[in-house]
């Protein structure tokens, strides 16, 4: 799981990211593939990553004999808290609604989760491993979430349509009032410009 978390999911997200940007075919599927794999990741088997428990031996009750029920429920509070700060991320990048919302309430759950896991590490010096690999986690996606939080709504839509800012401007103007027909015809007539140049 170590692999996919920290070298097949990041990897490819940049990859498809840059794909995006530079406008060839499946950028957009592959940044939307990777995002989600590695917010189901954390979602789904954060307990086990957090604890160093394989995946091959995640099924296995002797797996857990070691661990307290309170790592489990922490590992699972910092995976969720990741992955919607994620999920966050995919949605600003691709102005879906809700992105902003999702970065808050992530990186919210993150600030709380370092909080904890930093008195933890203190503490509890037998089990500083453990509220290392949370920290540290905690703290790179926690700044990323608050990072892309403060970039403008249009930040990814202006690097990718950098030099069509008509169609930029017709769509900041189809977003203020998106019942508008003459609206929607206006930022299809900048697009229909865009691919034809």
């Amino acid at each position: 799981m170590k692999k996919l978390e920290f070298y097949v999911f990041p990897v490819t997200f940049i990859i498809g990211f840059l794909i995006y940007l530079l406008e060839y075919p499946f950028g957009a599927i592959i940044t939307i593939f990777s995002l989600l794999g590695l917010s189901c990741l954390y979602f789904y088997f954060g307990f086990a990553l957090f604890n160093k428990i394989p995946f091959r031996r995640i099924f296995k009750k002797e797996s857990y004999q070691s661990i307290s029920i309170w790592r489990i429920i922490g590992a699972i509070v910092t995976g969720f808290s990741i992955s919607i700060v994620i999920v966050g991320v995919l949605f600003k990048i691709f102005r879906w609604p809700f992105a902003n919302q999702l970065l808050i309430i992530g990186s919210f759950f993150l600030i709380i989760t370092f909080i904890v896991s930093l008195i933890k590490h203190i503490k509890h010096k037998n089990a500083s491993a453990f509220y290392k690999s949370v920290v540290l986690r905690v703290v790179f996606f926690g700044v990323g979430g608050i990072l892309f939080l403060c970039l403008p709504d249009y930040t990814f839509l202006a690097l990718k349509y950098k030099n069509h800012p008509d169609y930029i401007e017709a769509v900041k103007q189809l977003d203020k009032d998106p019942e508008n027909i003459e609206l929607i015809k206006e930022e299809q007539r900048a697009y229909e410009k865009m691919i034809r140049e």
